[in-house]
Formats: structure tokens, sequence, C-alpha cells
């Protein structure tokens, strides 16, 4: 087992970062969430082998994202009882075989069907995930450690994107089956890590209201509408708007991914220095300009310049979000659950509107108001700067 040895001097282990075990926990959220964001990138492939239309694209983004919403929930009520370290692993396990339901698809509806296992397998390992960082960073640099954590997003959405790249021209299943491996990879690499025992504590659902309609789930949810919602059909958009190649389209998210990395981490400092909701509010000013921008710009590099940085910025959201959360739930495993449960759900409803009225009403005008939504919290978040949540007392059942 990797943990920290003490010797009688030593102070204790939570006075120390452990990065070698928040490495691996790291690794571990990169393997979810290249499965998890594999079907985005290599859209336009499947649906000309499917003949799959915006409208069954939403159905599969939107029961992706509300699969993670609902096994978000199981993860988080089963936190104290059989630990992080047991979720982690269930996760890795169950994105590794929805990779490969994907890779061997048939038809559409298998796609779907593995949509909903990469979902799971994502939805498991979230809040185990969000309940290591802190455990394995000191109380000085949590945010610091929340936005490297959140790079591992992003670089699974950099691997997912590139691995659309290389989709276009050897086959799209050849992104899933990549997927897979480096699932595999990582559920092997996480076997050892030693993190908190489990409580033993009996499973439970009872969920605070903030952490469905707090401050967390407020700014998560502005970065989920555009992540789950609007995200999904860039690279549709840039196909059938700007006329792009796919595998142009792919690369062009995929850099937009490589700058997410960047942006992560800056959101994550900056919440030690300046405080989560300033770098929110910034965050939500730069993501609602270049949406705008991105969506009614024509063809061209201005636009895709905006998108790009769109695309990098969205993913700023979660750090500060999850910030905000472990300073209002702490290690309450079902509020951290339902917390992302809660934006990830308003993440899947996003998705499922804009494919559906986006053959209503084109999919330039639904993408408009989606990507507005970060300028209404901006201007929400203008009254609350300076002002700090107010944490709820943590309970543990054993």
């Amino acid at each position: 087992m990797i943990e920290a040895e003490r010797s009688a001097g030593d102070p204790p282990t939570e006075a120390r970062p452990r990065w070698g075990a928040f490495a691996l926990v790291c690794l571990a959220y990169l393997g979810v969430t290249v499965g998890e964001q594999a079907l985005s990138p290599v859209m336009p492939g499947v649906a000309a082998d499917f003949g799959v239309t915006e409208g069954e694209s939403a159905v599969a983004f939107g029961l992706l994202a509300l699969s993670i919403a609902a096994t978000n929930l199981v993860g988080g009520a089963l936190i104290g009882r059989y630990g992080a370290r047991v979720l982690m692993l269930a996760g890795l396990a169950t994105t590794a075989a929805g990779a490969v339901t994907a890779a061997v698809a048939s038809g559409f509806g298998l796609v779907v069907a593995a949509q909903v296992l990469l979902g799971a397998g994502a939805g498991l390992y979230f809040p185990a995930g969000l309940h290591a960082v802190p455990a394995l960073a000191t109380t000085g640099r949590r945010g610091f450690a929340m936005g490297i954590y959140g790079v591992a997003f992003s670089g699974g959405l950099t691997l997912a994107a590139l691995l659309g790249t290389f989709g276009a021209t050897h086959g799209w299943r050849v992104a899933f089956w990549c997927a897979a491996g480096l699932a595999v990879i990582a559920f092997v690499a996480t076997w050892p890590v030693q993190l908190a025992s489990p409580t033993g504590a009996p499973v439970s659902i009872r969920i605070p209201a903030k952490a469905v309609v707090g401050l967390p789930t407020v700014i998560g949810a502005a970065g989920a509408v555009c992540q789950y919602g609007a995200i999904p059909f860039l690279t549709t958009f840039a196909v059938d708007e700007w006329e792009l190649r796919a595998g142009q389209a792919a690369g062009l998210l995929a850099v937009g991914r490589v700058v997410s990395i960047l942006a992560k981490v800056l959101s994550g400092a900056g919440s030690d220095r300046r405080g989560p909701i300033v770098s929110a509010r910034a965050t939500a000013l730069v993501v609602g300009a270049t949406g705008i921008a991105w969506v009614t710009l024509p063809a061209g590099w201005p636009a895709y310049v905006c998108a790009i940085v769109f695309a990098g910025a969205v993913s700023s959201f979660f750090p500060v979000a999850n910030m905000v959360a472990v300073d209002y739930f702490g290690s309450n495993g079902p509020a951290l659950g339902a917390y992302r449960s809660a934006q990830i759900g308003i993440g899947a409803a996003a998705g499922w509107l804009i494919g559906q009225l986006g053959e209503v009403v084109g999919l330039r005008s639904t993408l408009l108001v989606a990507v507005a939504i970060p300028l209404a919290l901006a201007a929400g978040l203008h009254r609350r700067l300076g002002r700090q949540p107010t944490p709820l007392p943590v309970t543990t059942t054993r």
C-alpha cells in the first residue's frame, strides 16, 4: 500500500501533503474523464455510421449526464461505508466496461447504453475523489490542489478530443478502445493507494437543501450547462455552420482542452489568493463573452479562437465550485454527491434541450441562449463579492 510513513516526532499526516497518493487520485480522475467525454469528439463519425440526428445525439448526451447525476448520489451515500478507494476502483472498472461496449457497438442503441455505463463510472468516482483531495493536501494549499485535480479532468478532456482527431482518420471506435485501456491502467495504479479507512457508517441518502440549491451548485451548474450542454455540440456546429471537416472540428476542441489545463491551475490558485467568489465571477465573464462571440461570428480565426478560449475556460468553474462545496459540506459524502448530481442533472437537461430545440429553431440560436447563462451568474455573484459561505455542520454517523 502507498501511504505516508510517520515517526514519533512527525507532524500529523493531515498536516503534510501526500503528493504521491494525490497524483494517483488524479490519474484515476483522468481515466474516468476520458471515457465520459469520448463520444462528443467522435460524434460526427458515429452519426455518419448510424444515421444519427441531432435529437438522437441529445438523447445520448443527456443519458450520459443523467447517469453521472444518479451515481453521484450513490457514490456519496456509500463513501462512509466502503471508503473512497473502493468507489474509485468501482468507477474505473465501470468506465472500462462502458468503453468496451461502445467500441464493439453494432448500432447506436449500444452506443447509448455505453454512455450510461461511462456516466456511472464517472459518477461513482467523483464524490470519492473530491472527498480525498482535501485530506491529501494541506489546508493552505487546498485551492491549488483542487486546481491540479481539475487539471486531471482537463487532461481527460484534452485526451478525449485528441482521440477524436485520431478517430476521424482511423475510425471512431479506436477512441473508445484507448479509453478502455487507460481505465484499466488507472485501475491497476489506483489499487495500492491508501486513503482514510471507511467508518462503516450505514448508507445514508439524507441530503441537505444547500447541496441542491446552494452556491456551490449554482456555480457548478453554470459550468455544467456549457460543459455538458453546449460543448458536446461544438464539433457538430463547426461541421454544419463553419463547414469544417470532422478532424478539424475535433482538433479545434482539442486545443481548447489544452487551454483548459492552464485555466484550471490559474482558477485554483486564484481561489487561494482572492477567494472563490471573485474567481468564479471572472470565469463567468470570460466564458459568457467568448461563448456569445463564437456562436455569432462567421467562420474564421476570430470565431475559432473564441471557441478555443470558451472550451478552455468552461472547466475553470469546477475547481471553484468544488472549493465552495468543500467549505460548505466538509467531508459529508451525501452532500458532496448531491451537489455534483444537481449540477450534472442541470447539464443533462441542457444537453437534451439544445438537441431538441436545435432541430426546431436552429442550433445557433439554441446555443446562443446556453452560452449566455454564465453572464447571468456573473451578475448574481457581483453582489456576493467579499462574502464568505456559511458552512454546514458536518456530522458523521457510525
